[in-house]
């Protein structure tokens, strides 16, 4: 179920909310189990950034239960971020949009506890509801009608950054929540097929293209990239600049290539998969991005990183991480995603509120000495 889709989300909510309450009239909460759970699931958002930042909530709950198996239920489209975050045995990938499939894989595993994660999706409610598991939780969302069907609920708030939410779900269970979000250790990469410029001079990675619903929305203007990239190669001598994106976005990425370069800069492509793209990140200089699952990557592996935001507020989605800074628009009106696609009404030119002078003094802000303790 992808944030992005709007035909998946219509079917998700006009489809899924008769169906998965329906379904809950029959369900009679269950008090939690006194013994320890045994086998626990956990399942968050198909979302790249999502699942990073789920990172803390798994790290938990494997402190908490040392002996525990913990399968994550993944998805296709996270499964790359999913391999790359500590703390569960395995995963297995089931596919919201056939949940008879996915059924199929989730009641075999008879869950002592199985842990739903995700926002405002009712496939995976509903998924969590007839897993077979001993005893569930979930997040009740406003104005999503979730919530009926897991035998513990918290009520996910529009106030907290996504981890303090996942935190808040974690410690309705009694359990303590203190992690931050993490990578696993990665393995020993050879990068130059993604990376053939080398680390002899200093990499600054930018990621310009948000990726979901409405992402022009979150799309900062390209010459305000290109007066910052100019900028920056004046004040960090012998900067290389590269530009990650999927193969989808080449298409728009190799015109601003030849824009950057035709401005005297060095400028190359990133096509990397996700683990590569971690290591990457953890030698670069610098990453500028929008607020995407890339910028989350980046603040959790360590990179100086320096996210643009627009509709996105800090408080909510902000970059975690110890050298991490969100420019976010000045006024009235923007900071008000919520859910990931809650723009109707709502402000449409925060990106362009944003300038090149408030980035480039939150790049300087990032490298300082300081910032690297």
């Amino acid at each position: 179920m992808r944030r992005g889709s709007k035909t998946n989300r219509l079917l998700d909510y006009w489809a899924g909310i008769p169906v998965l309450n329906f379904a809950a009239t029959l369900h009679r909460q269950r008090s939690r189990p006194s013994a320890p759970p045994r086998k626990i699931g956990v399942m968050c958002s198909p979302a790249l950034g999502d699942t990073l930042l789920f990172s803390a909530a798994l790290q938990d709950i494997r402190a908490a239960y040392p002996n525990a198996e913990i399968v994550h239920c993944c998805m296709p489209p996270n499964k790359g971020a999913a391999a790359i975050i500590p703390g569960a045995d395995r995963r297995i990938v089931i596919d919201l949009t056939r949940p008879d499939q996915s059924l199929k894989l989730l009641r075999p595993e008879r869950f002592d506890l199985f842990i739903d994660y995700s926002s405002w999706q009712r496939l995976t409610a509903f998924l969590t509801l007839f897993s077979g598991a001993k005893f569930t939780a979930g997040f009740t969302t406003p104005g999503m009608y979730r919530g009926r069907g897991y035998d513990l609920t918290v009520e996910h708030r529009r106030d907290l950054h996504e981890v303090d939410n996942f935190r808040q779900l974690t410690r309705a269970l009694g359990l303590p929540a203190t992690h931050a979000p993490a990578l696993a250790p990665l393995p020993q990469q050879d990068l130059t097929t993604v990376w053939p410029a080398g680390f002899e001079r200093p990499v600054i990675l930018m990621h310009l293209w948000p990726s979901g619903q409405r992402s022009w929305l979150r799309e900062w203007p390209e010459d305000r990239w290109l007066q910052l990239a100019t900028r920056l190669a004046q004040t960090i001598p012998g900067a290389v600049f590269g530009l990650t994106g999927t193969p989808a976005e080449m298409e728009r990425t190799e015109p601003f290539l030849a824009r950057m370069r035709a401005a005297g800069l060095e400028a190359h492509p990133v096509l990397a998969n996700f683990s590569q793209l971690a290591a990457l990140l953890e030698q670069a200089h610098l990453l500028v991005s929008v607020n995407t699952g890339v910028m989350h990557l980046a603040a959790i592996a360590g990179a100086p990183t320096v996210s643009i935001n627009g509709p996105n507020s800090n408080g909510r989605w902000g970059p975690v991480g110890p050298r991490a800074f969100g420019v976010e628009s000045q006024g009235e009106g923007c900071g008000y995603l919520h859910l990931g696609f809650d723009f109707d009404g709502k402000a449409t030119d925060c990106m362009e509120r944003i300038s090149v002078d408030e980035v480039l003094a939150a790049c300087h802000a990032v490298l300082t000495p300081e910032s690297r303790g």
